[in-house]
């Protein structure tokens, strides 16, 4: 019976990404299926002489915690064909299999684990994660609801339950599962993301940034990309003010991301504040990273407020930091003052550009 075994599973785990790039049910399944093998021993077995079955199992179980999944699933097989594990057997060949990446061998190995012990329920939840990376998310939704009707409700479950629902754009039943997954793990920032853009996807732009607000309000886990996600459900919103104090909020926790402070130079300058800009890219060159592309920036609205000798000495930086636009604009500068009739400062131009200094 079930019950007379001892099994060891790994633990829950949960993620934190943008609403863009947020932990889905496949990076969550590859995490989850790092589990220890299942270890079973019935006491009265201890009494008994090893039957082939115990070497097989056993040695199988072995291999697989050495990492050596290939060699562990000959004696599995091994095992299954004696039967005496068969269930069990079959359940761990499954998880060798994911860890060699045959996910459609191992959804057949865990579809037979649960033909023969139908209330398995780790069994349940990882054919739901495999029918999920095989784009069946309507075969996951039956196994995931099976795992709760056994008795277990995780995050875990209620998250990929979730992300199904909304690949079949059933927002009322994702905002369900999402709503009940932050119930059972207020931290997990990916469900706080995706109820987010169930709303986002209704067009309730004020309620999807109600549903991130909160999310700052109640995690310690939620960080830059919060804000950045922020910024862009209020410029859908025509809030561009808002937008901005955003982008600003996520630069301050994340000064070194360079794409975040590029765009939001570039929101400057829309918003025409190019002192702004100055001043957001000149902060970021502080941070020693993303040389090149700042300089570039810098350059372009140099260029633009003409002030031809800073937009050159920033592209010419741009381009021996190895962006090749960099010296496409330092030649535009020398062009600005040979067509200004200026020959004796386009030729020192030029000749700096020859030399690449």
């Amino acid at each position: 019976m079930l019950s007379n075994f001892n099994y060891k599973f790994g633990n829950s785990l949960c993620g934190c990404h943008s609403r863009l790039d947020r932990e889905s049910p496949i990076s969550f399944a590859k995490k989850l299926f790092r589990l220890p093998t299942v270890y079973f021993l019935l006491l009265f077995f201890l009494a008994l002489p090893l039957h082939a079955a115990d070497d097989f199992f056993f040695k199988a179980n072995e291999l697989y915690d050495q990492g050596r999944y290939k060699e562990s699933v000959k004696y599995y097989r091994a095992a299954i064909d004696d039967g005496r594990y068969e269930p069990f057997a079959w359940f761990n060949l499954g998880n060798a299999l994911v860890q060699l990446g045959k996910k459609e061998v191992a959804m057949v190995a865990y579809k037979r684990t649960v033909e023969l012990l139908p209330d398995f329920v780790k069994a349940w939840m990882l054919l739901g994660d495999l029918y999920y990376l095989a784009e069946s998310p309507s075969d996951a939704i039956v196994a995931y609801n099976r795992a709760i009707e056994l008795g277990t409700e995780t995050d875990h479950i209620h998250f990929a339950l979730a992300e199904c629902y909304m690949k079949g754009s059933d927002w009322t039943l994702a905002q369900k599962h999402f709503e009940r997954a932050l119930a059972l793990n207020p931290d997990r920032m990916d469900a706080w993301y995706g109820l987010a853009e169930v709303y986002e996807k209704l067009g309730d732009y004020e309620y999807a940034v109600k549903t991130l607000k909160n999310a700052l309000q109640m995690t310690a886990t939620a960080g830059a990309d919060v804000h950045y996600t922020l910024s862009y459900y209020y410029r859908s919103m025509d809030s561009t003010r808002l937008a901005l104090n955003e982008m600003e909020n996520g630069i301050m926790m994340d000064p070194e991301n360079v794409s975040a402070r590029r765009y939001l130079a570039q929101m400057y300058v829309k918003n025409e504040s190019p002192w702004m800009a100055i001043f957001t890219l000149e902060e970021g060159l502080r941070h020693k990273k993303g040389i090149a592309d700042l300089n570039l920036d810098l350059g372009q609205i140099y260029f633009t407020q003409k002030r031809y000798d800073e937009a050159f000495e920033c592209y010419m930086k741009a381009w021996r930091a190895g962006n090749s636009q960099g010296r496409i604009g330092a030649e535009n500068v020398g062009h600005i003052f040979s067509n200004a009739g200026d020959t004796e400062k386009a030729e020192t131009l030029y000749a700096r550009i020859r030399d690449k200094k």
